[in-house]
């Protein structure tokens, strides 16, 4: 598989830059730890429904998981985009629960618990590459073509953008908000981003095996009710396998070989189980 790079967002160094100047250094490394456990929600739910993380780009408020393949469900995007802000919440409520019954722990915690609700909070906008960008193009996708999904979303950024840089120059009559600009700056680059062809790819072996002359062959008892993806961690450069499907009562259904197999990963959902793939009329091969 190929390595996961890491980009920084133009926004992210902005936003880290005015809070060291204006001495918020510890509430940056509040949101450091934050946007890390945002993206980790994010990584540990595209890895349960069988998908790889390319590319991954630093923002304040949260991680984009950068897409590479047409063929994710747009149900998949949205339990994905749905996870990092999830995250955020579940750690506000452990964050008020702490101080309810420690309350000496606010003075220690009150900056993150700060940070997770503004990133949950954000990331819930219907903007890309915010979260709720994504998940409201996942669903236009359902709706309308994807060049019309497209035009809607940067409608959106574009409306967004004006309706907060209005509240930041009426914050500077009072108490200036740098949050609102910050926001700003991010959604007025999703415009340009929203063109990019953003999809988490499949699980994919297919590079890693070396043919040899001689490999030792692995066979593999699978039930038909496990995911495809989870077979992918039993194979290596050093053996070749072929896979036993049975049923719930030990009957042989089919033996797959590894060719076979990496075939089924490159052409159906990874979350799907050999039952559906095989007996439910969804055969690729």
């Amino acid at each position: 598989m190929e390595k996961l790079k890491v980009n920084v967002h133009p926004t992210f160094i902005f936003f880290a830059s005015l809070l060291v100047y204006f001495g918020q250094g510890f509430l940056l490394l509040n949101y450091l730890l934050t946007i890390i456990l945002h993206e980790y929600s994010h990584a540990f739910v595209a890895r349960n429904l069988g998908y790889n993380i390319k590319n991954i780009k630093l923002i304040p408020f949260g991680i984009c998981l950068n897409l590479k393949s047409s063929a994710i469900a747009p149900k998949d995007e949205i339990k994905i985009a749905l996870a990092g802000p999830v995250m955020n919440l579940v750690l506000c409520i452990l964050c008020f629960s702490l101080w309810w019954i420690f309350p000496s722990t606010y003075n220690y915690t009150n900056m993150f618990c700060y940070a997770n609700f503004i990133t949950c909070f954000f990331n819930f906008l219907p903007a890309f590459p915010l979260d709720g960008g994504r998940i409201m193009l996942a669903i236009l996708k359902n709706k309308v073509s994807e060049r019309t999904a497209i035009k809607f979303c940067k409608l959106i950024n574009i409306t967004l953008s004006v309706f907060l840089l209005i509240l930041f120059v009426w914050s500077c009559f009072s108490k200036m908000n740098l949050t609102y600009l910050f926001v700003v700056f991010c959604i007025l680059t999703g415009v340009f981003e929203v063109n990019e062809n953003r999809q988490y790819s499949h699980i994919n072996f297919s590079n890693i095996k070396k043919v040899n002359k001689v490999m030792k062959i692995k066979n593999l008892y699978v039930k038909e009710s496990e995911k495809v993806f989870k077979i992918c961690k039993y194979l290596d450069s050093f053996s070749y396998v072929n896979l036993y499907v049975y049923d719930d009562f030990d009957n042989l259904k089919e033996i797959i070989s590894e060719k076979d197999y990496v075939t089924m990963l490159e052409k159906v959902p990874s979350a799907s189980t050999f039952k559906e793939v095989f007996f439910n009329a969804k055969r690729v091969f």
